[in-house]
């Protein structure tokens, strides 16, 4: 599209199964840069799950995720492997001994993973209940949603807020996709007990080093889950092929190194609210 352009494209990535059958597209405008490799992962893991139960067994109506954070956390899977060192420098992308700092690397990915839960499973998740349930009158939505970003993140707003104006509303998924910041956050332990199972169960190697790609083994692992679609309740899923349900454990040890620092660097600091 001419950079002039009048019209304005749609730059969020997204992955369609167009016929339920084996017709899937992924509409992205991708850039060569780190945050679009992972997102051209990130969709590539949802069009593997379309294709994984559009099969016979399944019937039309339940080709669909186990639920919709069981769709977004294979998306995240993918992105997840996609970041690991090895995997990196098989593709050529990192040359041996060139890897990014792996505590600082780490902190990186801390930030994106933990810092996202208390928006998604704090602020948006309650507002968008006050909004949708409880039918929250226009004139307390950004009020309320401030309210709820101070409670559960712990941020104040960068200047007065004009109480007209919904800054929740520039988030994208409250416009086309409610409750999907929920999805996002049971996906991201969802992501981290499959990554951690495929490693330490399946290829031996630690989790926060791994590469999979080629592991025929986590192939059939995974497409025995996928395959399933919506036929079995997604905690069952879980529980049998993890030999967990689902919780937060795979995440505070895939992070369990940074904790030494992070109370280095807080020492003396008041980090309550």
């Amino acid at each position: 599209m001419p950079p002039n352009s009048p019209r304005k494209k749609n730059a969020h990535a997204t992955a369609w199964h167009i016929d339920g059958e084996s017709d899937v597209r992924s509409l992205m405008s991708v850039e060569p840069n780190a945050q679009w490799f992972g997102t051209a992962h990130h969709e590539l893991g949802h069009i593997y799950y379309y294709l994984s139960y559009a099969i016979p067994e399944v019937p039309y109506l339940l080709r669909a995720g186990a639920n919709r954070a069981f769709h977004e956390a294979v998306g995240e899977l993918a992105r997840l492997a996609s970041q690991q060192p090895a995997y990196l420098r098989k593709l050529g992308l990192v040359r041996a001994g060139q890897e990014p700092d792996a505590p600082s690397a780490l902190l990186q990915s801390a930030l994106e993973s933990i810092v996202f839960l208390p928006f998604a499973a704090g602020t948006m998740t309650h507002f968008e209940r006050d909004l949708y349930e409880h039918d929250l009158p226009v004139a307390e939505w950004q009020d309320r949603w401030w309210q709820y970003a101070a409670t559960y993140q712990g941020v104040q707003p960068p200047g007065k807020r004009a109480p007209d104006l919904c800054d929740a509303c520039t988030k994208t998924h409250i416009n086309d996709d409610p409750a999907q910041y929920y999805d996002y956050a049971m996906a991201t332990l969802i992501k981290f007990q499959l990554h951690d199972h495929i490693c330490r169960k399946i290829v031996k190697q630690e989790p926060r080093v791994c590469d999979y790609s080629g592991s025929e083994e986590a192939g059939r692992f995974l497409r025995d889950i996928l395959k399933l679609g919506a036929t079995r309740d997604w905690r069952k899923v879980m529980r049998e092929a993890t030999g967990e349900d689902i919780g937060p454990r795979a995440m505070l040890d895939f992070y369990q190194p940074l904790l030494a620092d992070l109370a280095k660097r807080n020492q003396g600091l008041d980090c309550s609210r």
